[in-house]
């Protein structure tokens, strides 16, 4: 698993405005093109994984299949993504995924949690922005939907007016002074608990 430290700002479209404003204004750049990314969150039968996380619980871990700028299941390959919160920071491992129809139909088996299915569907654009060592995520047109093994159907909701930003780096050391004295509020949450709750899901 990679560590790495993450700061997370929650935004909103009305702030949307300020956070571009200082990315142009500390001279951040992006790395490459937007793309729009397509995770389905995996939990257990009674959502462990998402009672844990409100609660703040460490450690604990949060399961997902992504894929980028998502056409259908047969066209798209998706990662397994597994990440950890500790007293610490945060871990994290990616790889491909062999048998994307076979972990959607009969669930996959996560340490400490047990067998975890499919729970809902999350797309949003995400634009990528690095400064020397420090890597920058704006998140926008967020949108959920509850999962069907049938991905192409059911409409997407919409109404949630959250703005993502994140802030990751792997040392304490590499943060300078811009991010020491940011001007927006670092929080804890989760896209998918907000996703399930969004959705009355619970």
């Amino acid at each position: 698993m990679n560590f790495r430290f993450e700061d997370k700002l929650k935004l909103n479209r009305n702030k949307l405005l300020e956070f571009n404003e200082w990315i142009l204004r500390n001279n951040i750049r992006e790395t490459f093109e937007p793309r729009e990314i397509f995770s389905i969150y995996f939990d257990t039968k009674n959502l462990q994984t998402y009672h844990d996380s409100s609660e703040g619980l460490v450690p604990r871990s949060k399961f997902r299949l992504r894929t980028y700028n998502f056409k259908s299941l047969i066209e798209n390959e998706f990662n397994i993504e597994i990440k950890k919160s500790v007293n610490y920071g945060r871990l994290k491992s990616s790889k491909k995924l062999e048998n994307t129809e076979n972990a959607l139909s009969c669930g996959i088996y996560l340490n400490n949690y047990g067998f975890c299915y499919p729970k809902i569907i999350v797309k949003y654009e995400r634009i990528y922005y690095k400064l020397k060592n420090i890597r920058i995520t704006l998140d926008k047109n967020i949108q959920f939907k509850n999962y069907s093994k049938f991905l192409e159907e059911g409409k997407f909701n919409n109404t949630c007016n959250l703005v993502v930003a994140e802030i990751k780096y792997s040392s304490k050391t590499e943060l300078t002074d811009l991010f020491n004295k940011l001007p927006f509020e670092i929080t804890r949450f989760s896209k998918y608990c907000i996703g399930l709750e969004t959705l009355n899901l619970l």
